[in-house]
């Protein structure tokens, strides 16, 4: 080992890998809803009209839009992941700057680089073939190749056939790019002003587009501007972390009723409904306080719920979970046309068993055999890292 891989510092937060792997299921859920929804039709117990399956909002009944409901608010699992990334690359950021009195720019992209870049070129090349292998649509792949998917997808209306999901990593690709410009070009004392900024930046941008423009709700969803609020609020809570250190001690009784208000807000709320300006501009936000008080929660409270303090397989599922987010989503296709179908295995829960254990099973491989590789790469670029 390097003299200068030795002298790597570490930190380890506990319970992160599983926050992480929770963020990532979620969206999991989500898109395997709406694609079972959209192959299958509608479960009975979730009919209006029991002699049809059409996958329409008529067909649902209550329970059905209760369920619908709760499933797609679940999508907070990508609000959730750019707080934990502002937060993580924030804090990885300013320890570095804290030990060795400067910020390596180039090591903190090549570090990025070899974490993002392998898996995400690699399901862009493994696409054409699977939309060929099922005669389904293909991505504007330049676009994808080029981090604009986000971009894209707000031009043309609809989101990437088989990388939908795409639009989430390319804008913690753009957060990646100019965060460190930033957090070196600012004094730590002036970095809160900075968080400020950025997040009074995005609410502007929101209320920019949902002023002047027919997709400002698109524009508000996937829009890099408009969403660049979390990744800052977990950047500030990074600065705080770092630079006010800190333990809380939360009743289990606050921490429940937390909890008990999320969860009735995702069962009674819609998310995504926007109406009005106040919501468009600052309901997100109301999601982000709940998120950041649950990320805190575990990572610096040593009573909370669900305290996994040993390793288990939750642990290593938040491992694996950027392979996890980043198959889930091209399978579909697949899934359905030749395999559930061919060999009649139609069913709703018996789509969920396929589904989940063939999103973990291909995870679990990227992350052994080739994730691995270039994460013990990355590890070379590192000044401070998280414990593996």
């Amino acid at each position: 080992m390097s003299a200068e891989a030795s002298s790597t510092r570490h930190v380890h937060f506990h319970n992160l890998d599983v926050l992480r792997f929770v963020a990532a299921f979620f969206i999991v859920i989500v898109h395997g809803y709406s694609a079972v929804l959209g192959w299958e039709g509608i479960p009975g117990p979730f009919r209006r009209d029991m002699k049809q399956v059409l996958a329409t909002d008529e067909n649902l009944n209550q329970w059905g839009i209760f369920f619908k409901r709760f499933i797609q608010n679940l999508d907070l699992g990508v609000e959730f992941f750019f707080l934990i990334s502002g937060f993580l690359i924030t804090y990885l950021m300013l320890s570095e700057i804290k030990i060795a009195g400067k910020l390596n720019i180039p090591k903190f992209y090549m570090r990025r680089f070899l974490r993002i870049w392998p898996l995400y070129f690699l399901i862009i090349g493994l696409t054409p073939f699977l939309a060929r292998w099922t005669n389904s649509a293909e991505p504007h792949y330049w676009w994808n190749v080029f981090f604009a998917n986000n971009y894209i997808t707000i031009i043309q209306k609809t989101y990437e056939p088989g990388l939908a999901h795409y639009w989430s990593i390319c804008v913690e690709e753009h957060f990646y790019l100019v965060w460190p410009l930033l957090i070196y070009v600012t004094p730590i004392k002036r970095l809160p002003l900075l968080f400020s900024a950025v997040i009074v930046i995005s609410i502007l941008s929101r209320w920019y587009y949902c002023s002047t423009s027919l997709e400002w709700y698109n524009h508000a969803k996937l829009n890099t501007l408009c969403r660049m609020d979390t990744l800052a609020i977990g950047g500030w809570l990074a600065w705080i972390a770092v630079y006010r250190p800190f333990n809380i001690s939360v009743s289990r009784w606050v921490q429940g009723l937390v909890y008990l208000v999320l969860f009735l807000l995702l069962c009674f709320d819609d998310v995504h409904l926007t109406d009005g300006l106040a919501a468009v501009l600052f309901k997100r936000l109301l999601y982000t306080a709940l998120l950041a008080f649950i990320l805190i929660n575990y990572l610096y409270n040593p009573k909370t719920w669900f305290n996994f303090k040993k390793k288990n397989f939750l642990h290593y599922l938040g491992k694996i979970s950027f392979g996890i987010y980043m198959f889930h989503n091209i399978l579909f296709n697949a899934l359905f046309d030749k395999l559930i179908w061919r060999y009649h295995l139609q069913g709703f829960w018996i789509f969920w068993v396929i589904y989940l254990v063939i999103v973990l099973v291909l995870s679990v491989i990227s992350y052994e055999l080739f994730e691995k590789s270039f994460l013990k790469l990355k590890d070379r670029f590192a000044v401070v890292s998280t414990s593996r």
